[in-house]
């Protein structure tokens, strides 16, 4: 019962954010949603290729050892 208590709790307080953060979305104007977008894609595609590049770093040495 007290997890499902914390779980709960933890998903309406994500609802308001979420509603909230729309809001203020909507509320710039085109060419600040598109510059705040394209710096969120540029640091995710960041993050996707170092995470890329640890994985094939990793099977190297995986690789060796075999």
């Amino acid at each position: 019962m007290f997890f499902k208590f914390i779980f709960k709790r933890k998903k309406k307080n994500l609802q308001k954010k979420f509603k909230f953060e729309i809001n203020n979305w909507m509320d710039l104007t085109k060419e600040e949603r598109f510059e705040i977008d394209s710096k969120e894609k540029d640091e995710s595609m960041r993050k996707k290729k170092a995470l890329l590049k640890s994985i094939r770093d990793e099977y190297i040495k995986i690789k060796k050892k075999i």
